[in-house]
């Protein structure tokens, strides 16, 4: 799985993402906390998987489904042997019931007497999904909405203020990495407290501010090396944040082997 193919595009108004993810010892990615204008489901089919919604975080297991809404942070980390479809839904498919503005799916639903024939339903569509047209897409989008709906009941949404907030913090860090950004000059920018800035870090992401930048940094050093592969380490190293390269590959010897790039 290479979660920036299909992260970059979720903002799209006509996008639906449908693919199903076998994980090897040798391919055990691990995505940075982001969010995205769609509608997120995981179909865990076997193993396990951490994921992490919001301020939630569980180890997932066959049978049992989660759900992001738009702009609700979110990641998660396969382990070895993990199965599982993953469905985006852009905003132009949600018909007004399901805008989940009032009420949204549980972030974590368990496995229970819909979920072998929520599975059977999806290996239908993907088995037909190869060259998928606009009708298809409003179909497994339909679909699954219907089944879903069915199948678990809705809740009231809880949380959006302080869910937003963190986005707007994300987009601030996502657009201003390569520069120096400390918890000090983040609290500033945003009206914060140290603390209470600290403390919301933690809890969406389960990592400090410090790591998140730096992870962020050298996602973008391997996505310009891709595009500019006889460009200088250095230069690169530099033009990403990094004020030093021992600092880089510090930073790289310690993430580079387990972020999917």
């Amino acid at each position: 799985m290479n979660s920036s193919f299909y992260e970059k595009e979720a903002d799209a108004a006509n996008y639906i993402y449908f693919q199903k993810n076998v994980i090897t010892e040798s391919c055990s990615p691990q995505m940075l906390p982001h969010f995205h204008d769609s509608i997120e489901f995981v179909f865990m089919l076997k193993g396990e998987c951490l994921v992490h919604i919001n301020t939630e975080e569980r180890i997932v297991r066959q049978g049992e489904i989660t759900f992001a809404r738009c702009f609700e942070p979110h990641f998660y980390i396969p382990k070895s042997g993990a199965e599982y479809y993953v469905v985006l839904i852009s905003s132009r498919y949600l018909k007004s019931e399901f805008d989940f503005s009032g009420k949204t799916f549980p972030s974590f639903m368990p496995e229970n007497g819909y979920s072998k024939k929520i599975s059977q339903l999806l290996d239908v569509f993907y088995s037909v999904w190869d060259g998928s047209d606009d009708l298809l897409k409003s179909g497994l989008s339909d679909t699954i909405l219907a089944v879903m709906r069915r199948a678990y009941p809705m809740t009231e949404v809880r949380g959006k203020k302080t869910t937003q907030t963190f986005v707007e913090i994300l987009k601030f860090i996502n657009g201003n990495f390569r520069s120096e950004v400390t918890l000090e000059g983040l609290a500033d920018t945003c009206g914060y407290s140290r603390t209470y800035l600290s403390g919301l870090f933690n809890q969406f992401t389960g990592m400090k501010l410090r790591d998140y930048v730096n992870r962020c940094r050298i996602n973008e050093f391997y996505k310009l090396r891709r595009e500019q592969p006889r460009a200088p380490v250095c230069r690169i190293a530099e033009e990403v944040g990094f004020n030093s390269l021992n600092t880089f590959y510090r930073v790289l010897h310690k993430y580079g082997d387990n972020l999917n790039f």
